[in-house]
């Protein structure tokens, strides 16, 4: 039963993933893409933590922490760059 209900979880994740897309694609300025993009890769981030506990597997949870990490730097690099002009 529960991994049905886990299953279902990523189900519904899938969905959530759509309008992330979309304002992704559509957004009318850089910072709504940008948030756009860091909640599609902490839905994604969840989505193999779950599978991940679905499949009895901890390499994914490594793959879902490299990712969160690349997103988390990302966001605050892109954050810099929009106020401040520059990286480094």
């Amino acid at each position: 039963m529960n991994t049905m209900l886990l299953e279902y979880s990523l189900l519904f994740m899938v969905i959530a993933i759509i309008p992330c897309m979309y304002r992704i694609i559509k957004g009318p300025t850089i910072p709504d893409r940008v948030v756009a993009l860091d909640a599609m890769t902490t839905v994604i981030v969840v989505m193999l933590g779950i599978y991940s506990f679905v499949k009895g597997s901890a390499f994914f949870m490594d793959v879902a922490l490299v990712l969160a990490i690349i997103s988390f730097v990302g966001t605050v690099t892109v954050a810099k760059y929009l106020d401040e002009g520059v990286v480094f």
